[in-house]
């Protein structure tokens, strides 16, 4: 019933915040660990543990990413896989892998690099992880089982690393959190850039968003203890114990 179509003016989309997306998890502690640890046998089957164990803990000490660990290989030079032929034990990624189609070797956590030199010579082929189950097609698990079944785990343990705001539903542990924990503990103690490398995130920002500047009180106590390391716990004639911001007697 227009004459004509009205101008209507050009409006722009509001910019998105930058503020860092809240987390459905978080790092899991060492007590948390241990007590999922303890229940693997009930949820998997004694005779089974073993393996989810050493999946736990492999995930525990590199960083890695599920689906990234279930596609760790002893002996594929095509694949994701361990290198020890150098002086330190590395992450190699073959070329039909990557963009540049060139290898790269990518360093790995001193704990998991030991975890991985335990295990006996004659036992070094075929997958690093490949948690049993009574059936399964194929070589290995797929992820999204073995994603659930470390969600189990979590639930018995009783490890809670969220809670739905909206209907008060808790969630348990999963691999994830196992990532962020290690995330966590390496923000503490090397450079973002480093970080950004043994996480293997595609972008600094990435790093920066989700594990720099997170746990400001943790990052604080590590600035701290190194002024005591070097003044002997006195700065400027004052003990460093009796500069913090909250004093017990005022």
């Amino acid at each position: 019933m227009l004459p004509a179509a009205p101008k209507f003016p050009k409006l722009r989309r509001a910019k998105k915040s930058k503020r860092t997306t809240p987390m459905k998890g978080r790092p899991i502690t060492g007590e948390e660990f241990d007590r999922m640890l303890t229940v693997v046998p009930p949820i998997t089957g004694q005779g089974r543990a073993d393996s989810w164990c050493f999946l736990l803990t492999g995930l525990w000490w590199s960083g890695l990413r599920l689906d990234e660990s279930l596609e760790l290989w002893w002996d594929r030079d095509d694949r994701l896989s361990v290198d020890l032929s150098g002086r330190r034990p590395m992450l190699r990624i073959s070329a039909e892998s990557e963009k540049g189609h060139k290898d790269r070797l990518l360093p790995m956590a001193p704990e998991f690099a030991q975890m991985l030199l335990d295990v006996p010579e004659d036992q070094r082929f075929g997958r690093v992880f490949n948690p049993a189950a009574e059936r399964r097609r194929g070589d290995r698990l797929a992820t999204p089982r073995v994603t659930r079944t470390i969600s189990e785990i979590g639930r018995a343990a009783n490890v809670k690393v969220w809670t739905d705001p909206r209907t008060g539903r808790p969630k348990f542990a999963t691999a994830h959190d196992l990532c962020r924990t290690f995330g966590e503990r390496w923000s503490l103690r090397v450079m973002p850039t480093i970080l950004q490398v043994l996480m293997r995130h595609e972008s600094i920002e990435t790093t920066l968003r989700y594990y720099v500047g997170r746990n400001a009180e943790q990052m604080a106590d590590v600035v701290w203890a190194a002024v005591e390391a070097e003044t002997g716990g006195a700065l400027g004639g004052v003990p460093v114990s009796a500069m913090s911001a909250k004093e017990e007697n005022p």
